[in-house]
């Protein structure tokens, strides 16, 4: 049996729930038909248990979102000996120095006070070991419920957040560098499918490949869902808005990002834009900036890593699998020496209207080319 445990859906009214844990357990069993694992699922109160003979279903389920953590566990009648012979078998195998009981109950005539007493003296008896609750070399989990008992000693831990698909579809422009792949991944932890959009800026910069790789990783966590990869090119954007307003480059060429992406999210039926922006973290991404790049944009821009620093993202990236993929992204050629770091909105606005960015969109979201990964 493996115990696989979920944390904000327990908390949504009834109908939400319900509906959220379906699409969990649909997810799971997705996943786990994928890596050839038999299993049946069953589901109890803020739990989803698989039923199966492969060890490895525990962390096929600690890869999928909305799973806080699984647990590989023996199941045992709900007998006080039975718990305490189970106990004693888990630690002859390991043969720890010190150990700890952790017991939960859930449901059931027996008390944890109960179970902790009786294991713990079962363990202790038949190894020798000390009790140690603050720092054992063996933690058995007991988890008591109304018809069964669960034992266990690992805890894997999962992505948590909410099963994938249960919030709005996002765009998600994806650069090729570390910080947008990592956020298309956090939207899609909060439960959103995203089409990743990618602006081919050749031959300022070549990042096609690397995004295209940070797609398929991003892909091994859909649980069975396509990811859209879309391609606009904007060199021609680039080569207009630095031929004319230099500084101004990098505040303009975002703007006829979010341009375009607003159109692209149209054909998407998507609700909101993503961007991998952490605040402060180079030219483009002050306050002002900001303000001046996503102004009167009709969809709303979210920020997952805005409050993050550079370390956390990329420790963050390892965990995910898109590090290896990013890391090496070289820089932009249309790049100011000295980019604009505190735009004025007003003047921003009125060049982007002097060189007709909203046409400019429009005409370069028509060439856009979809691939499904």
């Amino acid at each position: 049996m493996v115990l696989v445990r979920y944390g904000e859906i327990a908390l949504k009214d009834r109908w939400t729930r319900q509906s959220w844990e379906r699409l969990l357990a649909s997810n799971l069993a997705f996943d786990l038909r994928k890596a050839g694992i038999e299993h049946r699922l069953a589901k109890s109160e803020g739990r989803i248990f698989i039923c199966t003979p492969d060890s490895l279903a525990a962390r096929i389920a600690a890869r999928v979102f909305g799973v806080v953590s699984s647990s590989p566990a023996r199941t045992l009648l709900p007998d006080v000996g039975e718990i305490s012979r189970a106990a004693e078998e888990m630690a002859l195998r390991i043969r720890p120095r010190t150990f700890a009981i952790r017991p939960r109950r859930s449901g059931g005539n027996i008390s944890s006070e109960t179970i902790g007493r009786e294991a713990g003296e079962a363990v202790r008896m038949a190894t020798g070991a000390a009790v140690d609750l603050e720092d054992p070399e063996l933690e058995i989990f007991v988890e008591a419920r109304q018809d069964a008992v669960y034992l266990y000693r690992e805890i894997l831990k999962g992505p948590g957040g909410l099963p994938l698909g249960s919030g709005g579809r996002m765009v998600a422009l994806i650069s090729g560098g570390i910080d947008s792949s990592v956020a298309a991944w956090m939207m899609m932890r909060r439960g959103c499918p995203v089409a990743l959009l990618h602006f081919d800026s050749r031959p300022y910069a070549d990042a096609l490949g690397q995004s295209k790789r940070s797609a398929e990783i991003l892909g091994q966590w859909t649980s069975g869902r396509k990811i859209r990869f879309i391609q606009v090119p904007i060199a021609r954007g680039i080569e207009k808005i630095a031929s004319h307003y230099p500084r101004a480059t990098c505040v303009l060429c975002r703007r006829l990002m979010y341009r375009i992406a607003a159109e692209v999210a149209g054909t998407e039926k998507a609700l909101g834009i993503v961007t991998g922006y952490s605040l402060g973290q180079v030219a483009s991404q002050t306050p002002e900036n900001i303000l001046a790049e996503q102004a009167g944009i009709e969809l709303p821009v979210y920020h997952p890593l805005i409050a993050m620093d550079k370390t956390e993202i990329m420790k963050l990236a390892r965990k995910i699998g898109t590090y290896p993929a990013t890391e090496s992204t070289g820089t932009c050629s249309a790049v100011p020496k000295k980019p604009m770091t505190k735009a004025w909105l007003g003047e921003i606005a009125a060049l982007e209207e002097e060189l007709g960015l909203r046409e400019m969109a429009r005409a370069l979201a028509e060439e856009m080319s979809l691939t499904k990964i």
